[in-house]
């Protein structure tokens, strides 16, 4: 896409050139339309992840791991992360840390991700207090000691005993150690492109390597159960997974600055077959380093496509999914409580998060019911609490 747009915040379109909320620089870089639109794509997937979690499954592990694997979509999270955070703030950091540059990105990343955060926490515990007494009784997700860590960011670093209250925003504190790495790792990039290059590589295949493999993990809710090796830490090592996806992101857009690269992966084919290997690796529950390398691939080809993929992603409906894609992720837990507090859907059978299954033609149509709700409440959250909230920050603080 030729389009440009003035500096706006990662995962955020602006909704015109001259909106006020968005701070003016001193230069414009491209805005990369079609990866708002996979970001709804990916959001919509971890909302039916959880769904057959909380709810029920209606797609048999022994049929397909498809939907099983899905947990993994908050890598692609990162990984688009770290590509926009580069294409966008790069020449801030250029030649060193000035603090003005740094408040600035600072609280850009504060406003767009924190007061969502918050929101859904804070509302989440005042349904679980005043609802259900707490739970009446508690649940393991929901203990009061666990409320601080989530405020202060800190649920992704093992300072709890399992993934809290609004499970997916275990991420958000991964994100946001990402965000304080940031400005050093883009400082040392600028100065020493081929070390850097290499250095963190290497960071990020030890990264990777140790959660499958090394670290100490052990399943929160029956320890005895051995942990499988995968990418599917959240409350223990979080951090680490959303820092190594992060500067996954940060290498791929490096490659992205290469013409020859972005030639090379701007046409439909190659997209259709990065996108058939993705379906075939989580279908299949392939090795999820292997996800991860495809998901870098598919950052990297739809950002540069010029064809149908992109035709597809500048729909009005995609770029609507993806402006709504943060809430999405943190609202999903509101549409998923009563399953966590004892309700069945009809036809259900067998108990337990993530052991309750159903027949296949009611799932879907329950699911699809879940994720028309879920978006239109993410509709009006964004409308009325996570834009105005983002803005008001920026206004505020960032002068």
């Amino acid at each position: 896409m030729n389009q440009t747009a003035l500096r706006s915040d990662v995962a955020n379109r602006p909704t015109a050139l001259n909106d006020k909320s968005i701070q003016v620089e001193d230069h414009k870089v491209e805005y990369l339309s079609s990866l708002t639109a996979l970001r709804g794509v990916a959001a919509i997937l971890v909302a039916v992840f959880h769904f057959e979690m909380a709810a029920a499954r209606f797609v048999p592990a022994s049929q397909s791991m498809f939907f099983e694997k899905c947990y993994i979509m908050v890598d692609l999270f990162f990984i688009m992360s770290g590509f926009i955070m580069l294409h966008v703030y790069s020449k801030d950091f250029q030649q060193r840390l000035q603090g003005e540059t740094l408040k600035k990105f600072f609280v850009a990343r504060f406003a767009r991700v924190y007061p969502l955060h918050l929101f859904s926490l804070l509302l989440l515990v005042v349904i679980v207090r005043w609802l259900t007494d707490w739970g009446n009784p508690p649940i393991l997700l929901e203990q009061p000691s666990d409320i601080l860590p989530n405020i202060l960011l800190l649920h992704s670093f093992g300072v709890t005993n399992i993934y809290s209250w609004n499970i997916p925003s275990w991420s958000i504190s991964a994100e946001f150690a990402a965000y304080l790495l940031f400005p050093f790792i883009a400082l040392f990039i600028n100065k020493k492109r081929a070390l850097s290059i290499v250095l963190l590589l290497l960071l990020v295949v030890v990264a990777y390597y140790s959660i499958m493999y090394v670290l100490p993990r052990k399943n929160p809710i029956n320890p005895a159960i051995p942990v499988p090796h995968n990418l599917n830490t959240t409350f223990d090592y979080g951090y680490i997974r959303g820092i190594a996806g992060f500067i996954t992101g940060l290498l791929v857009y490096l490659a992205y600055g290469l013409q020859s690269v972005k030639k090379a992966f701007s046409g439909d084919a190659i997209s259709f077959v990065i996108l058939l290997a993705i379906g075939a690796s989580l279908h299949f529950a392939l090795n999820d380093g292997l996800t991860v390398f495809l998901f870098a691939m598919l950052v990297l080809s739809v950002a540069a496509n010029k064809g149908m993929i992109s035709g597809f992603c500048n729909t009005k409906v995609m770029q609507f999914l993806g402006d709504i894609s943060y809430s999405i992720y943190l609202m999903q837990i509101f549409l998923q409580e009563p399953f966590s507090h004892g309700y069945l859907l009809p036809g259900t059978v067998g108990v337990g998060r993530g052991k309750q299954n159903i027949e296949l033609f009611s799932g879907v149509g329950y699911c699809l019911i879940y994720l028309v709700l879920l978006v239109l409440i993410s509709y009006i959250t964004y409308r009325w609490v996570e834009r105005p909230a983002r803005k008001f920050i920026n206004h505020a603080w960032a002068k």
